[in-house]
């Protein structure tokens, strides 16, 4: 059965950031929303993510010492489980703290010849092959298909997600984990918690410190009921189209817990500036739902979730 949202009590984090992802820095936006009680929450409008190197710091400065923030990132954060198990990984925290060392040198390197240590794959190019069947080999499954996560698999409202290792079309996200993975995350692993791996969300947000975890614009959506994309008529690269699909958040969030500012409604009611920072305002309104308790966080309650593979932030799962 489909988990419901459930009303859970904690310290809400005076920060909460969502983070619309690239490789192309000109094309990495966030929102952010700060508490202004206890239990509310201020939106501003869309800003640069700027220096990867310094973000968890320059981030975690805005907070008081003791208080807590959350940030979401639009990439995937953990390892399928059919690969994991090829190459003897138990826990994803401790593999990133390996990735691009030792034996695990060459992990982040996009390559034509993949391999289990060497994953993803291919290098842009505009001509066609059998890249798909050719990194399923390298990685000794069937194909792709076995390589998703369980929170990437098609659902009865979204489309499966693209394969975290392949590296080519308009649906990859390979390129952009590795450097969310290498730039960001593995940079600052032991001054941050990984969410669901660390614990669960109520219990990383009572404790002071960074908690990140795993966002996804398409799971968003449904949380905010936009209609925007495959199937609706609509497309997130039209100002218009994102203007209309965006049009309720004036109204839905003036009030409550969850409030837009002056200037975050000005950039609602323009259509924003491209899709990436749409992206990243609806990560966040989607994030604040959560923490203010609107929507469940929970996880399936298998190893391979909390400890390898991980979870999109609220997404619904049915129970085996």
């Amino acid at each position: 059965m489909i988990k419901h949202a459930k009303t859970y009590k904690h310290v809400l984090p005076s920060l909460v950031i969502a983070a619309d992802w690239s490789t192309d820095e000109r094309k990495r936006w966030m929102v952010r929303a700060e508490r202004v009680d206890s239990c509310a929450y201020i939106v501003y409008p869309p800003e640069p993510v700027g220096d990867k190197a310094t973000l968890i710091s320059r981030l975690r400065s805005q907070v008081r010492e003791g208080e807590s923030l959350l940030i979401g990132f639009d990439f995937p954060i953990g390892l399928p489980a059919k690969y994991a198990q090829r190459v003897g990984v138990t826990s994803f925290r401790d593999a990133m703290s390996q990735f691009g060392r030792d034996r695990w040198k060459s992990f982040y390197s996009i390559s034509d010849s993949p391999n289990l240590r060497q994953p993803f794959s291919p290098l842009p190019t505009h001509q066609t092959g059998k890249y798909r069947s050719k990194l399923a080999k390298a990685l000794e499954c069937q194909d792709l298909s076995a390589l998703r996560r369980r929170c990437e698999l098609k659902t009865s409202t979204r489309r499966a997600a693209e394969c975290l290792f392949f590296t080519m079309g308009g649906a990859q996200v390979g390129a952009a984990a590795i450097v969310g993975w290498r730039d960001v995350i593995q940079t600052t692993l032991e001054n941050i918690k990984l969410w669901p791996f660390d614990g669960d969300l109520s219990s990383l947000l009572s404790e002071q410190g960074v908690t990140i975890a795993e966002i996804y614009p398409a799971e968003a959506y449904l949380h905010l009921d936009i209609k925007i994309g495959r199937g609706t008529g609509r497309t997130k690269t039209s100002r218009d189209d994102r203007k209309k699909a965006a049009m309720r958040w004036s109204s839905a969030f003036s009030t409550g817990q969850i409030r837009l500012s002056n200037a975050a409604q000005s950039w609602v009611e323009w259509g924003f500036r491209s899709e990436d920072d749409f992206d990243a305002m609806a990560g966040l309104l989607s994030m604040l739902q959560i923490v203010t308790g609107l929507r469940s966080c929970d996880v399936p309650d298998t190893v391979e979730v909390k400890q390898i593979e991980g979870w999109i932030l609220g997404q619904e799962f049915i129970e085996d």
